[in-house]
């Protein structure tokens, strides 16, 4: 009895021991681990480790700004609420890298499919918030579509342009275009200008990728400059965000306060400043920072 209660453990380590897995070994964990871009999965755990540290010293300023009256927020609650939903997160992402590229594929179609529909619901059913109205409440929290939707337009978009690959007929760069420009005039309409750059340029990267003629690559992106002088001329909010990028001129709050907070001392400045009760400029850009989470989190 004790010697098989034994073995089941020790079979259970070896799972997750780097050691076990030969390039011969072709179970799921085996192939994960030697296929998966190692280095990828190193600045992933590095960028996870620096938003901990930042959520950390967001924190406390955060939690006693919004304690008030019968609500009492604890120092490090936003930090406790970011390492939960890095145990959420970890999982997904694993499992995800997991499947089979049919499977990731499909999944990957049927999620962008989804988040596109709720984006096109986002101005009916989403609250305003500070002029913008990006996210929809769901109960436990708000969710914001655009940001779940970018993973998931790269790899639909990568499949729709390989599709040319195997019948040339197919107009699939005219479809393509299609779904980004309603993408684009989606967000638009919430508005969120800087998300729309980044689709756009993700789009062209990608059609960069799939071969297309770089004539018609260039064209593209001087048609992009073309759109974004018209923004800027008659799209308010593009007005306000390249004036603020360009000449300091409007709403530049937390641009003008990490660059007071980077000079001022730094990391070092910032890591220290809640513990002296985050006062002066240094404890509204922690609480800036921190104004996302606590609207993700509830």
């Amino acid at each position: 009895m004790i010697g098989s209660i034994s073995g089941q453990i020790k079979a259970k380590a070896a799972r997750f021991d780097p050691s076990s897995y030969g390039r011969s070994d072709t179970s799921s964990v085996g192939r994960w681990f030697w296929e998966i871009d190692k280095v990828l999965l190193l600045l992933i755990a590095t960028l996870i480790g620096i938003g901990l540290i930042a959520v950390a010293a967001a924190s406390p300023a955060a939690g006693q700004r919004y304690s008030g009256g019968s609500v009492r927020f604890s120092e490090l609650h936003y930090f406790y609420r970011q390492i939960v939903w890095i145990g959420v997160g970890l999982p997904v992402m694993i499992a995800i890298s997991m499947m089979p590229r049919e499977r990731a594929k499909r999944f990957s179609l049927a999620g962008a499919a989804f988040f596109l529909v709720l984006l096109a619901f986002v101005p009916i059913l989403g609250p305003e918030v500070n002029g913008a109205t990006r996210w929809i409440d769901i109960g436990i929290g708000q969710l914001q579509p655009s940001e779940f939707l970018k993973p998931f337009f790269v790899v639909a978009m990568a499949w729709l342009l390989s599709l040319r690959e195997q019948d040339r007929t197919l107009p699939v760069f005219w479809l393509s275009a299609a779904v980004t420009g309603v993408v684009a005039v989606l967000l638009m309409k919430q508005p969120d200008f800087g998300s729309t750059i980044i689709f756009g340029c993700v789009w062209l990267a990608l059609l960069a990728l799939a071969g297309v003629n770089m004539r018609i690559l260039v064209g593209l992106g001087v048609a992009g400059l073309v759109g974004v002088v018209l923004a800027y001329f008659f799209y308010p909010v593009a007005t306000v965000r390249i004036d603020g990028f360009l000449f300091g001129e409007g709403d530049n709050f937390q641009v003008e306060n990490a660059m007071r907070t980077l000079t001022a001392g730094a990391c070092s400045a910032w890591v220290r400043a809640p513990a002296r009760g985050s006062s002066g400029f240094l404890s509204h850009t922690l609480i800036t920072s921190s104004r996302s989470l606590a609207r993700s989190s509830g």
